[in-house]
């Protein structure tokens, strides 16, 4: 695969010979076993890049005298085996193991990135899940072992309980864990080989419901997360730089509702809360969607609005936030069992927003055309 791409920059910086020339190969090769209470498969893959980026120049500036230049890889192989132990269990054991490195440099003598950097992972796990009359019991570990930060053990548990055909209550909780990527270590001038991990516990508490013959379903999700060591993007004596930002605690609720009104007609609606004690850009305060999908026949149209309330651009003193209605509409015809014609509508309101600072939306937009299956 093959990719070029060009960055016009911000309103208020435009940016010239801003691109990005990128090359990736991808392979994989999967085995399956399946043989009465025990199933499981291995899977291998490989994948490969090579980017040229050319960072370009700002007004008053001039051209870039070298370019970036990096070559990376990631390969790995992930097995598992399940085990049907008796009635209602399922035990499933698995093994990772995870290679990815490269080089990277703009000035091959004086601004080198990564010169044959190489990091290893290793993981082993557990996770049984057990069901018993109305309640299904769930606990799983993982284990893994990183040859830069060493090892760390990752656990997760949860119950569900289905009172009645169309109830459901679940609660979990589990811990994330991140280590920091080649680029956040050892790419740019942002890069900081001292990054800490990032990581986590979360908490979720999940009720559905089913009513009306099961023509109209509801789901409720509360959640509660602490967090500590995510990376950001700091200015460190005027300088930018990778650094841990410290603790997080952020909770949330979110409210599912779709409803079939006839068999060719469903509607749909969701609205989520988010709560953050430390201001995280790309994370709304509100969001909330209105969909609605009809299909008569060979002809499809769905209609869509979604209003997204404190998004925050930047933080700080000067922090910017966005909010924005976006309707889309998407109408189809199924002209042969291989052939669709379509055309779509988005920013339909033709709103003015960004969700990237200094990156302003297309307006209104409408495009039609041919998909084909073969």
């Amino acid at each position: 695969m093959r990719a070029y791409s060009e960055n016009p920059g911000t309103v208020d910086q435009p940016m010239f010979e801003g691109t990005a020339d990128v090359k990736r190969l991808m392979t994989g090769l999967s085995f399956a076993n399946s043989y009465d209470r025990v199933e499981g498969a291995v899977n291998f893959y490989y994948n490969w890049g090579e980017h040229i980026i050319n960072d370009g120049y700002t007004q008053g500036g001039k051209p870039r005298e070298f370019l970036f230049n990096g070559v990376d890889y990631m390969g790995g192989v992930n097995l598992f085996e399940s085990i049907n132990l008796f009635k209602g269990n399922t035990f499933t054991v698995g093994s990772d193991v995870k290679f990815y490195g490269g080089n990277a440099y703009r000035d091959p003598v004086k601004e080198i990135y990564a010169d044959h950097k190489k990091i290893e992972e290793h993981a082993g796990y557990v996770f049984d899940q057990y069901t018993i009359g109305k309640f299904m019991l769930s606990a799983g570990l993982r284990v893994e072992n990183n040859s830069v930060y060493g090892r760390v053990a990752v656990p997760q548990a949860g119950v569900a309980f289905s009172p009645e055909q169309g109830t459901s209550l679940k609660l979990s909780a589990s811990k994330g864990f991140r280590t920091p990527n080649m680029r956040e270590l050892y790419m740019y001038a942002v890069a900081n080989e001292e990054l800490l991990p990032e990581e986590a516990w979360s908490y979720d508490f999940t009720a559905s419901k089913a009513f009306l013959d099961g023509r109209l379903n509801t789901e409720l999700s509360l959640f509660h997360t602490t967090g500590s060591n995510i990376i950001e993007v700091t200015v460190v004596e005027g300088k930018r730089q990778n650094r841990n930002a410290g603790e997080f605690a952020n909770s949330g609720a979110e409210l599912s509702v779709s409803y079939r009104i006839a068999g060719n007609v469903n509607l749909n609606a969701n609205y989520s809360y988010l709560r953050m004690d430390k201001i995280l850009t790309s994370a709304p305060e509100h969001k909330a969607y209105l969909g609605c999908n009809w299909r008569p026949g060979r002809f499809s149209l769905n209609l869509g609005a979604m209003a997204v309330s404190g998004l925050w651009l930047s933080t700080g003193g000067n922090g910017v936030s966005s909010s924005y209605v976006d309707v889309k509409a998407r109408a189809s015809y199924k002209v042969t069992d291989w052939m669709d014609v379509f055309a779509r509508g988005e920013n339909l309101l033709n709103q003015k927003y960004e969700t990237m600072l200094g990156f302003p939306m297309p307006g209104a937009t409408v495009l039609a055309g041919l998909s084909i299956n073969l």
